[in-house]
């Protein structure tokens, strides 16, 4: 863990005239309280450039279904506060992300995969370039998790590629890559905290953007089976 966290800070405080740093700070509660296959889940993200004034705020609400163990598709909808690159000038905007997930075990490890669209609407965007995080795309996030036995720390590894679906000189073409290294810590009822280090790298773009990414997330999963009051 020593060494992770060494890692971890290594990445985050190396930066050149082509790259930034960033945090994103996030919470989310998921529950089954509808029933056992439907799950909904609320959550709150921000995202903080290097000097301390954010990026994107957004809550997000989702609802996901388990078509079987390892299908279970989902949609999200953002409503997402933002802040250009390059100054003070703020907008808001609408997303809804259609998502296909998968969830594969073996042994001690879980292969997951997502395949992602997403669609802006309504937007009101600061900046004048395309954003693949802002804008229309597909995603595909291939990641692999790794459970170590009697210990409370996962170590996953993931990925990500984005390809943007709008016609254009810089459309129908991949735009950027992420990559991230971390752990998932599991902590008493049902909490879960997250630590993670991205690299997002943009190509084919204009003035393309890297950045080293600091994250850090907890979720709680509500089980409605689990607050039940003996005798009712």
């Amino acid at each position: 863990m020593r060494y992770l966290f060494i890692i971890f800070c290594t990445f985050y405080l190396s930066s050149s005239c082509y790259s930034q740093n960033r945090l994103w700070i996030s919470s989310e509660i998921k529950t089954n309280i509808f029933n056992d296959d439907f799950r909904v889940q609320a959550a709150l993200q921000g995202r903080f450039y290097d000097h301390g004034r954010y990026d994107k705020i957004f809550p997000e609400l989702s609802m996901q279904y388990e078509v079987t163990k390892w299908l279970k598709p989902s949609m999200d909808y953002r409503f997402i506060f933002n802040q250009s690159r390059t100054s003070y000038e703020r907008s808001t905007g609408h997303r809804l992300n259609f998502n296909l997930n998968t969830d594969f075990d073996y042994e001690r490890f879980d292969f997951q995969f997502r395949a992602r669209y997403q669609y802006s609407f309504a937007t009101y965007s600061a900046d004048t370039g395309y954003d693949p995080d802002f804008d229309n795309a597909l995603r595909f996030k291939p990641k692999i998790k790794y459970d170590i036995k009697g210990s409370k720390i996962d170590p996953l590894i993931e990925s990500e590629w984005f390809y943007n679906t709008n016609y254009g000189e810089f459309g129908k073409q991949f735009v950027k890559y992420r990559f991230a290294v971390g752990v998932d810590i599991n902590l008493p009822k049902k909490h879960e905290l997250s630590i993670k280090y991205r690299y997002d790298y943009e190509f084919n773009v204009p003035n393309p953007w890297r950045s080293h990414v600091l994250s850090l997330g907890h979720s709680h999963e509500y089980e409605r089976d689990s607050y039940k009051v003996d005798g009712l």
